[in-house]
């Protein structure tokens, strides 16, 4: 009898620290979702836009489209190519570009950027060619120009969240009779799903705004 009560005390005893232990455990924290826009400024991309150019000097406009490429294998560098095409009533615009970047980190979700590299213009439009007659009457011919130049592109880069900008300067060199220029340009992307964004932008220059709105995918 006296060996039976010891082990019941002795097995209720060990229950009693079990049930101790037990209730002594942390309870389980909930993970924090994961937030779909969270990442850095992506240097490997690939966006496709439409473009509308308004003319100042003349009361007309274009319409046009712009391919861009960039991709970095390397911390703070990146390549960068790119096709445009432009026309208006009386002449089409080839623009073709490649180029080096460079960026260094101002804070977290701000860069500094500078890009550079070569262009190829081909510039095709009609011209007016008198007949010599007094009536002042002639015919129009295709006159085609094409000219190698060279660009420059220092801009910022900074990101929060769904949102990223784009915000600098462009200066383009397109060589033989074409006008060189500095344009100002801002461009704005909004991440609609993972790999994603659609995009908008404007671009000034002296004589010439465009409009730009697309898509871009990061990969």
């Amino acid at each position: 009898m006296k060996q039976t009560t010891i082990l019941a005390i002795l097995a209720a005893g060990a229950v009693s620290a079990s049930a101790g232990v037990v209730s002594k455990a942390p309870a389980p924290v909930a993970m924090k979702p994961i937030d779909p826009c969270a990442g850095p400024i992506s240097y490997n991309n690939a966006e496709l836009l439409y473009a509308y150019t308004d003319f100042d000097h003349v009361d007309d406009h274009g319409n046009g489209g712009i391919f861009r490429v960039e991709y970095s294998a390397w911390d703070n560098f990146y390549i960068a190519g790119g096709a445009e095409y432009y026309e208006q009533d009386n002449f089409d615009l080839w623009v073709l570009s490649g180029g080096v970047g460079a960026y260094v980190a101002l804070t977290e979700n701000v860069h500094f950027v500078v890009e550079a590299g070569g262009l190829w213009t081909s510039f095709d439009r009609e011209v007016f060619v008198d007949d010599g007659s007094s009536a002042g009457t002639g015919f129009f011919v295709r006159d085609t120009e094409d000219e190698w130049g060279w660009y420059a592109k220092p801009h910022l880069r900074a990101r929060w969240g769904c949102f990223e900008v784009h915000a600098g300067a462009k200066y383009a060199d397109f060589g033989g009779d074409f006008d060189d220029d500095w344009a100002g340009f801002v461009d704005l992307y909004y991440q609609v799903s993972p790999g994603w964004d659609i995009t908008a932008g404007v671009s000034f220059a002296s004589d010439e705004t465009t409009i730009t709105g697309g898509a871009r995918y990061r990969y």
